[in-house]
């Protein structure tokens, strides 16, 4: 199902084809992949802002998600699997560094360096979680997004994530370059 524009809370000064355009952007990211197509699907984005960070006057993307943990979530323990939280880091950053990228009219596509993701409760089957990503640095070449999901059922923070990207470019071949691999 495709996310009406509607029913996201936009705050800051993003224009009305940005709004659709990150809307598309995540949908289509989230919804129509094959990998973890079901936790995809069930990602909801309920607010998309842009603001002014205090120390340095630098423009920030915050995206806030929510899901509800569900069986193909879990774990042995019956708790949300560490896969499918990198995976929660992964695409939460992901979309909230291009939202970002898209509002300033810069390149938007990225592709991740690391993913640092440090547990601190279990969030169990059935727990609302709200995923939040906030932007830290938006350079020329390099990019970083920080996550904290949450546990709004049980009122605790779950995980806490860093994901760095960089923008991407294929290396161009040349003859002398792979007869000196030979």
């Amino acid at each position: 199902m495709d996310t009406a524009v509607e029913s996201v809370l936009f705050r800051g000064d993003v224009a009305p084809a940005v709004q659709r355009q990150i809307i598309e952007f995540s949908d289509f990211h989230l919804k129509e992949c094959a990998f973890a197509q079901s936790t995809g699907q069930n990602l909801v984005l309920r607010e998309a802002s842009v603001f002014k960070r205090a120390e340095d006057r630098k423009l920030h993307s915050k995206l806030v998600y929510e899901i509800t943990v569900g069986e193909d979530m879990l774990n042995r323990q019956h708790t949300l699997h560490g896969g499918c939280t990198a995976f929660l880091v992964d695409v939460c950053s992901s979309v909230g560094l291009a939202f970002l990228g898209m509002v300033q009219g810069r390149p938007s596509d990225f592709v991740s360096q690391t993913i640092i993701t440090t547990f601190h409760a279990p969030a169990p089957l059935g727990a609302k979680l709200h995923i939040i990503s906030t932007t830290t640095s938006f350079g020329a070449r390099t990019v970083a997004s920080r996550v904290e999901i949450w546990d709004v059922t049980h009122g605790r923070l779950c995980v806490s994530g860093v994901h760095n990207k960089m923008a991407p470019r294929l290396p161009t071949p040349t003859p002398e370059s792979f007869h000196a691999r030979l």
